[in-house]
């Protein structure tokens, strides 16, 4: 995440991060339906939001730790806010800037340089996106009740609500932030048997920074199951 963030001139925060040891304690002691990885990575986002909120931070760009770039990434970012906020003003609550699977809503596949805006029906995977402030005071409340309730991975909680027209949902096609893949890099968060993740880039910044054994061209655009 260094060299991303030195690279692409991003000062980036770095929030608590729950690992399984910590998951499983609290499942025990509050009756989660959910444990292991899954709870933690539940439990992390679930903390950025209630962070935003106690510090009033009015949107937030969320990433996972596992996750690479294109190497253009400013000039997709540049453009795809222009085509937001054209269209959306400030009435949207998330944006995700990486998906790991088809979208029924997803446009006819952009060129590699022009990413094209959607309103997504079905986002999964939560390695990278942006959140507003007053979603994310909705979220703390609906997923603090479900953790009890349905016991969901968070990315598919979210989803459903999508669904249900609970938010404003954005999608990126093609995605320019993705995820390295359970293979390349060992996560605490990830396990190899749920999947590989790795999609594929346009230009890698890692592997221009010859940070990446494999080059993201020759990979799936999304997740192989």
């Amino acid at each position: 995440m260094d060299a991303l963030s030195a690279f692409h001139n991003l000062d980036f925060t770095y929030p608590r991060v729950f690992n399984k040891h910590d998951a499983n304690t609290m499942a025990a002691a509050n009756n989660y339906l959910m444990n292991g990885t899954h709870l933690a990575c539940y439990l992390s986002h679930l903390h950025v939001y209630k962070q935003m909120i106690e510090d009033n931070i009015e949107t937030a760009l969320i990433l996972e730790d596992d996750v690479d770039m294109e190497l253009d990434l400013m000039h997709r970012h540049t453009h795809i806010m222009q085509q937001v906020y054209e269209r959306y003003g400030r009435d949207w609550d998330m944006l995700y800037l990486g998906h790991c699977t088809w979208d029924r809503n997803e446009p006819t596949r952009p060129t590699a340089h022009n990413v094209g805006l959607y309103e997504a029906e079905y986002p999964v995977c939560m390695h990278a996106y942006v959140v507003t402030r007053d979603c994310a005071r909705r979220l703390a409340v609906v997923l603090e009740e479900r953790l009890t309730s349905v016991g969901r991975d968070i990315d598919m909680v979210l989803a459903v609500g999508v669904q249900f027209g609970v938010s404003v949902v954005l999608g990126t096609s093609p995605p320019y932030i993705v995820q390295i893949g359970r293979r390349e890099l060992v996560s605490d968060l990830t396990l190899l048997e749920d999947g590989d993740t790795a999609q594929s880039l346009t230009q890698s910044t890692l592997f221009h920074l010859n940070m990446r054994s494999t080059d993201p061209r020759t990979l799936p655009a999304y997740m192989v199951f």
